[in-house]
């Protein structure tokens, strides 16, 4: 891959990211403010800003990565559908990013002030195709799982081909998929702290929850179903988007069509009753020191994207509001790197 990264306007050259943009666990908690990864499908970026940041315009941008087309063939970067923020043994941080035009990609976080794209700072890419909709890294074993929301092949699963190098992007694979309806959420959830190789790869699709457990290394990575959470509703149940509940450890905050749900993996059984009765929650994250919620909500005047994030301690009561007119919001994420 080239590299070419330039600084963007406003923000201090040569910088690292500052700690708050990094704080996670008991750090952020006694974080005064954090930093909110917000993917636009308008510009086709993700931008990460301040949490506190007056406006959030070219000014106070402290990263960003910007889709690009190539002049001929397949639209990779039409509809940017998600962005997960992710820490590597040897690379650091990176973030990983998926297109509903069809594209996944593994880019490089190095500086405050970076501008990335497309076309010069990726590190891994693959074309999944069918709708991409989210993107996951397992942490001990390297293998990126894409989940598209058509087609026969929703979830797509790239492995490294030497299980003891899985920080070299340049030898991953795609070594199987499987068909899932609707996938558009896919999340690693860890269960402990102190046995990450137990962990659980939760996937949401249209009606229920799926936990798989991930067996393998390398190019013999597989997975087996451990647990099917079905939800539980009348009307459409689409289920949308999937983050960890920073604030309790082994919850998980998710969308489907009625609303925004809070599973507790090892009480709930079904997924029935919304926190929040709300229609078009496009993406819902939580803060682990604030306690406040992050949300988009999209409309039909803006093509189902939002032109705002949310953010406050109470869903659909937000202290404050971040955006511009012609946003096309699709996902907010906490900057964090940690899965729970």
């Amino acid at each position: 891959m080239h590299s070419r990264r330039t600084v963007l306007k406003g923000v201090a050259a040569g910088a690292v990211l500052g700690s708050t943009s990094l704080a996670t666990g008991a750090t952020a908690s006694a974080a005064a403010g954090y930093h909110v990864a917000v993917v636009d499908q308008n510009s086709k970026t993700v931008r990460i800003y301040d949490r506190d940041a007056t406006r959030w315009n070219d000014d106070s941008v402290i990263w960003t990565f910007e889709g690009k087309e190539p002049p001929l063939g397949k639209k990779w970067w039409a509809d940017l559908s998600d962005v997960k923020i992710r820490k590597t043994a040897k690379r650091g941080l990176i973030a990983l990013v998926v297109a509903s035009g069809g594209g996944a990609g593994v880019v490089d976080i190095k500086k405050r002030g970076e501008h990335t794209d497309s076309d010069n700072d990726l590190i891994w890419d693959a074309y999944p195709d069918d709708n991409p909709h989210s993107i996951e890294r397992i942490p001990y074993n390297g293998s990126i799982l894409t989940a598209s929301s058509k087609g026969e092949k929703n979830l797509q699963l790239y492995s490294p081909k030497n299980a003891d190098s899985i920080d070299d992007f340049d030898g991953y694979e795609k070594v199987n998929s499987w068909t899932f309806p609707g996938a558009h959420g896919i999340l690693w959830d860890p269960r402990t702290k102190d046995s990450v190789a137990e962990g659980v790869l939760w996937v949401l699709g249209d009606g229920k929850l799926v936990g798989y457990k991930v067996k393998g290394s390398g190019q013999n990575t597989d997975l087996d179903v451990w647990r099917t959470v079905p939800i539980e509703h009348d009307g459409a149940k689409m289920g949308h988007d999937l983050q960890p509940d920073y604030t309790h450890r082994g919850r998980l905050l998710l969308t489907d069509s009625k609303g925004v749900y809070s599973y507790d993996v090892n009480e709930d059984e079904v997924i029935s009753k919304p926190i929040w009765a709300k229609g078009r929650v496009k993406s819902i994250a939580r803060h682990p020191g604030t306690g406040e919620y992050v949300w988009v909500v999209g409309s039909p005047d803006t093509g189902e994207m939002g032109t705002k994030v949310s953010i406050g301690t109470k869903l659909g009561e937000p202290s404050d509001e971040r955006g511009w007119a012609d946003a096309r919001f699709y996902k907010a994420r906490i900057f964090s790197p940690d899965y729970e």
